[in-house]
């Protein structure tokens, strides 16, 4: 497989994690238009993300073509073992989890700091709520944990494809006891 083609694939991955994303801002936007005054530059951060998405999306093989140029060359997984491979995706979802995370994390983190001082401190009707921070917080963890513990899951699920099914026997499939 050629490495644009791979490249490819991750610019139209990409382009669909934005186009849900914006999905999900329009959605949000018009659940809010109860509560708030509706006014157009509150659709602009949705449908932007929207936008953008069908750019990546349909420039996508253009764009994998252009980064990949001089260095096109087809990409053998011959002698990758399963393991491996399942490793390298853990590996780069894990990556993926602790850096889209990592910026919130630090952002809340110096809020926080920010306005415990009391100089700048929060009101005390005005405290924030921790849900943001906790939930960036577990996601760069659950990134973190995910790197550094790829093999191990690797491994697990290797182990488990080499399983045959398990065949019921007719006092099993009937709801009997089991021997074991």
């Amino acid at each position: 497989m050629p490495l644009s083609s791979i490249t490819q694939i991750l610019l139209r991955l990409f382009a669909l994690s934005w186009a849900l994303t914006g999905l999900v801002q329009l959605a949000q936007t018009a659940m809010q238009a109860g509560y708030y005054k509706f006014s157009g530059p509150m659709l602009a951060a949705p449908l932007i993300m929207l936008l953008m998405s069908s750019i990546a999306w349909r420039f996508a093989p253009r764009i994998s073509q252009a980064l990949a140029r001089g260095n096109d060359t087809a990409i053998s997984l011959q002698g990758v073992t399963q393991s491996q491979l399942f490793a390298t995706v853990f590996v780069g979802l894990g990556m993926y989890f602790a850096l889209s995370s990592f910026a919130n994390v630090f952002n809340w983190l110096h809020f926080f700091a920010i306005n415990s001082s009391p100089d700048y401190g929060f009101h005390h009707g005005d405290k924030p709520s921790y849900y943001d921070l906790t939930e960036n917080l577990l996601t760069l963890i659950a990134g973190i944990a995910l790197i550094f513990t790829a093999h191990i899951w690797a491994e697990k699920l290797t182990r488990q494809g080499e399983k045959p099914p398990a065949v019921k026997t007719e006092s099993q499939a009937q709801g009997g006891i089991n021997s074991n």
